[in-house]
C-alpha cells in the first residue's frame, strides 16, 4: 500500500481533518508519550533507537489518530555531553520521531517534534532540542561570592571568590592556603553539584507535536463525552468548589475532580498510575525540600502547603514528579460522604510550574499553572491508561459556582467524575521515573571533581558578576515591557 506523507505543520502550524485530507485548524495536534527505554546525553549517541508508548491520544477534529497504547518509534538525532565542561556547559539531546505502531501491529511513517518534558528541569527549545541545565547556576552559587570590577588584584580576588562565603572567612581569619583548601573542600562535600548531563529514565513523560502524518492512516471517531447520572449530578452540585488558604484567602486550587470508590481503590488507582503520597510537613521533609531546591534535583514525596476545603485539610495528597523540586503534578483529596452507599471523594488537581525561596519566612513556595483543566485531563488520562477507571464523565457547573473561584484560574468550570475499579496490569515501578534516577553518576570521582571545578569557574567568571546581572535585569525588564504591549 502506498503511503503518502503530508507535511502539515511546518514551523508550528496546526492540523485537522476535512474528509480524507488534513487541513489547518486552531487546535494544536499534541499528544503525550512515555519513554520505554533510558536515554542520556553521554550514553545515547546519534542513531540510538528508542520507543515510547502513547499515554494521551492524538485526536484531530473528532478523529482518533493515535490511541492510548500505540508505540512511537524514534532515534537520537544528536547528543552532546558536558564531559569535563571545557567545551560544553550544557548537555544537549535531540530526538527524532519517525514512525508509529498501532495495537494491530501496523506501522505508519509520521513525524513529530518534542515539545515539552513533563516536570523536567531541562528545557526544550523551538527545534525540539533538549537543553540541559547550567549545573553551576544554582542557589548555592551565592556561596561563591561575586566580583565587581577588574583591578590590580583581579585574578587573585576572583580565584578567592571560588570559595565564596568561605573566602570571606579565609581572609578575615587569615586561615592561609590550607584553610582555604579546607573551606573549598567543605563546600564541595556539603553542597553537591547538580548533575549537568541529561538523563531520561524509562517512564519519562513527553509532549509531542505531530508535524506530519500519513493521509491514509486509519482513524476512528472519538468517543462522545459521557454525562453524569442525574441523581449523582444533583448530589454533587450541592458541594462548593472553592479551596481556601489557612488565612482565609481563596486558593489557586479548585475542586475539579470527583471519584466514586473505596479508599483502597483510590490509593491503588493513583499508585498504579505512578502517583505517590506526599509526606507531612516536618523538619525532615522541609530540610529535604531545601536540599532538593539547592541541588536542582527532585523529591518525589515532597510535602505540600496546607489548604482547606470546608475547613478541613485533605485526607490524602498524591503527586507525580520527575527531576526537579520546582515542578510536579499534585492533587489534594477530601472525602465528600456516601452516595447510594458508595464513598465519594472530591479532588483539587493542579500542576506546580515553578518555585521560589522566600527569604522572609525561609520557606520554599510553588507557583501553580492557572490552567487547571490541563491537570484535570492529566489525572483522567493517567487513571485511564492504568486501567483504573470504569467510567469517566464531565459535569457542567453553574455560572454562580464558577464566579466564586479565584479569578486567576483559567477553567471551563466542569467537574470530572471518575468511577474507580480494581486496576489491571499496571505497576508504578514500570511507568513513573519520579526522581530516583536509575543512572549511576557518569565518570569517575576524579572526573566529576574536575568537571565541577571547570563548570563553577566558568560560571563565576561569566555570570557571577555585576555586569552580567545588570544585563539580565535590563533584558528581563525589556521582555516584561514587550509582553505587556
Amino acid at each position: 500500500m502506498c503511503k503518502r506523507v503530508l507535511a502539515i505543520s511546518i514551523a508550528g502550524a496546526i492540523l485537522a481533518f476535512a474528509g480524507d485530507k488534513i487541513t489547518p485548524t486552531v487546535i494544536p495536534p499534541t499528544f503525550h508519550v512515555r519513554l520505554d527505554v533510558p536515554l542520556t546525553s553521554y550514553g545515547s549517541p546519534a542513531g540510538t533507537a528508542f520507543t515510547a508508548t502513547v499515554i494521551s491520544p492524538l485526536e484531530i477534529d473528532g478523529q482518533l489518530i493515535l490511541p492510548q497504547g500505540s508505540v512511537v518509534l524514534g532515534t537520537v538525532r544528536r547528543a552532546a555531553a558536558v564531559g569535563y565542561g571545557l567545551v560544553h556547559e550544557r548537555a544537549t539531546l535531540e530526538l527524532s520521531f519517525h514512525e508509529y505502531e498501532l495495537a494491530s501491529g501496523e506501522r505508519f511513517p509520521f513525524e513529530a517534534r518534542l515539545d515539552f518534558i513533563e516536570n523536567s528541569r531541562e528545557k526544550v527549545d523551538s527545534r525540539g532540542r533538549i537543553r540541559g541545565v547550567l549545573a553551576a547556576s544554582s542557589p548555592q552559587g551565592l556561596l561563591r561570592g561575586i566580583w565587581y570590577r577588574p583591578s590590580d588584584d583581579f585574578f587573585s580576588h576572583s580565584a578567592l571568590g571560588l570559595t565564596g562565603l568561605g573566602g570571606a572567612l579565609w581572609s578575615h581569619f587569615s586561615l592561609g592556603p590550607i584553610g582555604a583548601a579546607g573551606v573549598l573542600a567543605a563546600r564541595y562535600i556539603a553542597f553537591p553539584l547538580a548533575e549537568p548531563e541529561i538523563q531520561l529514565p524509562p517512564g519519562t513523560e513527553m509532549r509531542l507535536l505531530a508535524t506530519s502524518i500519513p493521509a491514509d492512516a486509519p482513524t476512528t471517531p472519538v468517543a462522545p463525552e459521557l454525562g453524569v447520572e442525574e441523581s449523582l449530578a444533583d448530589w454533587l452540585q450541592t458541594y462548593s468548589r472553592v479551596v481556601m488558604k489557612p488565612d482565609g484567602r481563596r486558593a489557586g486550587d479548585v475542586i475539579n475532580l470527583a471519584f466514586v470508590g473505596t479508599a483502597e481503590e483510590l490509593q491503588n488507582a493513583f499508585h498504579a498510575a505512578g502517583w505517590l503520597a506526599t509526606e507531612p510537613r516536618t523538619l525532615h521533609s522541609l530540610s529535604t525540600t531545601y536540599r532538593a531546591f539547592n541541588s536542582m534535583s527532585g523529591y518525589s514525596t515532597a510535602p505540600v502547603s496546607p489548604l482547606l476545603y470546608e475547613g478541613a485539610e485533605p485526607a490524602v495528597v498524591f503527586q507525580k514528579s520527575f527531576n526537579t523540586i520546582a515542578k510536579r503534578h499534585h492533587i489534594r483529596i477530601w472525602p465528600a460522604g456516601l452516595f447510594e452507599g458508595q464513598q465519594v471523594w472530591l479532588g483539587a488537581a493542579t500542576q506546580d510550574a515553578g518555585v521560589r525561596f522566600q527569604m522572609a519566612s525561609m520557606t520554599i513556595t510553588h507557583r501553580i499553572d492557572p490552567r487547571t483543566d490541563r491537570e484535570r485531563k492529566k489525572v483522567i488520562m493517567d487513571l485511564s491508561f492504568a486501567a483504573c477507571s470504569q467510567r469517566i464523565a464531565l459535569l457542567d457547573r453553574s455560572p454562580n459556582a464558577k464566579s466564586a473561584l479565584n479569578p486567576g484560574i483559567q477553567t471551563d468550570g466542569r467537574l470530572a467524575v471518575i468511577r474507580l475499579r480494581t486496576c489491571a496490569g499496571s505497576s508504578s515501578e514500570d511507568i513513573s521515573p519520579q526522581d530516583e534516577s536509575p543512572f549511576p553518576s557518569p565518570g569517575s570521582k576524579t572526573k566529576r571533581l574536575a568537571r565541577r571545578f571547570v563548570l563553577e569557574t566558568r560560571q563565576y567568571f561569566l555570570r557571577d558578576n555585576m555586569y552580567y546581572w545588570v544585563y539580565r535585569a535590563a533584558f528581563l525588564n525589556r521582555k516584561t515591557n514587550s509582553d505587556g504591549e
